[in-house]
């Protein structure tokens, strides 16, 4: 019965600027009204409630933002945090190791009423690696060298790298119904959707990123003096990454885990690492 309802409910709607009468149904403590005339609907249809059951309109699309913020990391390939004493050199100073990320997901309105949701995204990603030991970075065109630098004692040593992402998102909602709203404005009838903000979420999917620039910055104190320095290259990080997602969140905020299906570095051109990133999502759900 609810599958037919909803058309007529929206027949009932869209013709409110065409001619005639207007009609009115009762289904148990509902009203339904079928307007054939935009002159037939006088002030008080604000105060029908019933066109905040309609269905979505299908084609709109609507981007909403969110922010992600994060300890960033890497670990070996059999998913250790320790790494071995040859890439000892390598350990991070994790409480430094920070991640940003800034994404658009697109909801067609159709999905965001959806108990299960899949939605693509577009957004930028920045990590940054901050090395605990005295280390100094090097390139050559087959490999990156650790090396530790007894000339100076680095206040800051870190890797930055910004990815051009996109992420593809896949949601079980639960809770939090959509509510749709009909405005009537010169004969036109614009249909507004309003997502509840109070609903449990969980995300899992894929992202897709590509590099799209990679520095170091350093920091030290030498012959009494303070430098900071940049240093760009690509470090012979590998240009495109690929990760896996999951995400759990209420409302407007949850908390995300990512994990790297591709190596940090380029392959045979560094040790085998791969990245991670745990942290908290402000939007999105």
């Amino acid at each position: 019965m609810k599958k037919w309802i909803t058309p007529i409910i929206l027949i009932g709607c869209l013709s409110v600027n065409a001619q005639g009468d207007t009609t009115q149904y009762r289904f148990g403590d509902k009203k339904i009204l079928i307007v054939k005339s935009v002159d037939d609907v006088d002030s008080g249809w604000d105060d029908f409630d019933i066109c905040d059951t309609l269905a979505d309109d299908e084609d709109n699309v609507e981007g909403i933002g969110y922010l992600q913020v994060g300890v960033n990391g890497y670990m070996t390939p059999s998913n250790s945090l320790t790494l071995p004493i040859d890439m000892s050199l390598m350990e991070l100073d994790y409480a430094k190791s920070r991640s940003a990320s800034f994404n658009i997901q697109y909801y067609i309105n159709k999905m965001k009423r959806s108990t299960v949701y899949i939605s693509p995204g577009l957004g930028l990603d920045y990590k940054s690696y901050f090395f605990k030991n005295n280390v100094n970075i090097g390139t050559g065109n087959d490999t990156v060298l650790f090396a530790l630098d007894t000339a100076r004692t680095y206040k800051k040593y870190k890797l930055r790298a910004t990815y051009f992402q996109v992420p593809l998102i896949v949601g079980l909602r639960l809770g939090g119904k959509s509510k749709k709203r009909v405005d009537v404005n010169d004969g036109e009838v614009n249909v507004q959707v309003r997502r509840s903000e109070k609903s449990f979420n969980i995300q899992a999917g894929v992202i897709g990123g590509y590099n799209i620039g990679s520095l170091i910055k350093t920091k030290y104190d030498q012959d009494g003096a303070k430098y900071k320095d940049k240093i760009k290259d690509d470090f012979n990080l590998n240009p495109f990454k690929l990760t896996a997602t999951a995400r759990i969140g209420y409302g407007n905020f949850g908390f995300f885990a990512n994990y790297g299906l591709t190596s940090l570095f380029q392959n045979g051109k560094s040790p085998d690492l791969i990245p991670f990133t745990v942290g908290v999502q402000f939007g999105g759900f």
